[in-house]
């Protein structure tokens, strides 16, 4: 019996890691609240994906019931550091921003704030860095992290900055890992841009 119950539980953990997928089309809860006009842009420069090693849509790992890794993408098939940036658009215009996106290439370089300044022409630029961002899910579904927000003035100097970075465990289950992460891993993410923005520096740069 206890043989029989690895075999199926290797077979549900490695069938479920081929092809799986996150939704990251987070909703999260800003703290700052204006008008102005902000420009939202979010940079990949996560190293494996800038040298081509993985793609810019990679959000983590799932492991078959032997180990063997799988690539994990967004649902949507767009980059991580697109639906990042929708994100905290449709998040700023919630809370009275009048808020919009531009697209950054994702580069090991720092993105140019002055350059996006200038080309925005709006009152702020929420430049999101991200470092780092992938889920490692056999058991267990660990995250590695490495956010940052810099928010700009229109033009292209600093007002404020704010880091998140760093490595948790997201959950833990025997029976179906690959749920654990679907569920948990969109969430770590709406938490890590919700800390982003209450830092009382940007609250103040933004208002």
């Amino acid at each position: 019996m206890r043989i029989l119950l690895i075999v199926l539980a290797a077979l549900a953990a490695s069938g479920c890691a081929v092809g799986n997928r996150y939704d990251l089309g987070v909703s999260p809860d800003l703290a700052p609240q204006g008008s102005r006009t902000v420009v939202v842009a979010a940079q990949d420069r996560r190293p494996y994906v800038v040298s081509g090693e993985k793609v810019p849509n990679y959000v983590g790992t799932q492991r078959g019931g032997f180990g063997n890794p799988f690539n994990v993408g967004t649902a949507s098939g767009k980059p991580l550091a697109e639906e990042v940036g929708a994100a905290v658009m449709s998040a700023l215009a919630r809370r009275g921003f009048r808020a919009s996106t531009v697209s950054v290439p994702a580069s090991g370089a720092q993105a140019d704030g002055r350059a996006l300044a200038a080309q925005s022409r709006a009152d702020r630029v929420a430049l999101l860095q991200i470092s780092d961002w992938k889920s490692d899910t056999y058991t267990s579904v660990n995250l590695h992290y490495d956010l940052m927000l810099r928010i700009l003035d229109a033009s292209g100097s600093e007002l404020a900055t704010n880091r998140v970075s760093g490595q948790e465990n997201l959950g833990t289950s025997a029976w179906n890992p690959p749920a654990v992460a679907r569920q948990t891993v969109p969430e770590a993410l709406r938490r890590k841009l919700e800390q982003l923005f209450q830092s009382p520096a940007v609250i103040g740069a933004l208002r």
